[in-house]
Order: C-alpha cells, then sequence, then structure tokens
C-alpha cells in the first residue's frame, strides 16, 4: 500500500475557520470533523482540487491527531478511491490534503446543527 509522507496537514484558511464553526455548531472536535468530511469527500464524484500554493494557510494537524489508531484504514480509503478514478498513487500526499480540505467544505455545507450529523451517519 502507498505511504504517506506527511506528518502535518495543512488546512486552508477558509477550511480552518470552517472547522472552528462547525466545533461551536457542534461541539465535534476538529479532527472528527475532518474524518466525517474525509469521507464525504471520498463518496463525491469527481477528483478534489487541491489547495493553491498562494492560498493562504490555516491551520495544520498533526496526523496521528488526526486519524489516530485508523490512519491505515484512511489510506486504504484513498488508495481505493485514486485506484477507482484510474489516478496514480504517488500524489497521495497532495490528493490526501485536497480531499481532507474538499471535505470539511463539503461538511460545512451540510451540518447546520448537531442532529445534521446524525442524518449523515
Amino acid at each position: 500500500m502507498p505511504k504517506l509522507s506527511l506528518q502535518r496537514i495543512p488546512f486552508t484558511v477558509d477550511a480552518d475557520n470552517r472547522l472552528r464553526m462547525l466545533k461551536g455548531r457542534t461541539g465535534i472536535t476538529p479532527n472528527i470533523l475532518c474524518r466525517m468530511g474525509f469521507c464525504l469527500s471520498l463518496a463525491e464524484a469527481g477528483t478534489p482540487i487541491p489547495p493553491s500554493p498562494d492560498a493562504k494557510p490555516g491551520r495544520e494537524i498533526n496526523r496521528y491527531t488526526l486519524l489516530g489508531e485508523y490512519d491505515t484504514a484512511f489510506l486504504a480509503l484513498l488508495a481505493a478511491r485514486l485506484s477507482r478514478d484510474e489516478e496514480p498513487c504517488d500524489e497521495l500526499d497532495s490528493s490526501f490534503v485536497a480531499h481532507m480540505n474538499r471535505g470539511v467544505d463539503l461538511l460545512s455545507a451540510r451540518v447546520r446543527t448537531l442532529s445534521d450529523i446524525g442524518e449523515l451517519v
């Protein structure tokens, strides 16, 4: 299985602001919100666009904090998605970051209250 070399996952300032808003609305920590968003992004059609190098950086989250003991599972999900889309796995880092950032955007558009999380599950 391909390896992720990133140890700190960067988020754009927009994604960071959305995470703060979502935490305020739901009380759920950013790492859990990111995991949910990542899964939403994997299920979404199309390839996410990686953040522009010119994008204003927001927070960075330590990889272990973000994925914890499920690191291998999330990387396997990403590898399966890349394989399905016939995308090269050599861009695993940028694909991972792109899905994380898109996932935060998707989640923020779908969640207004904690009860909205239940509907997503």
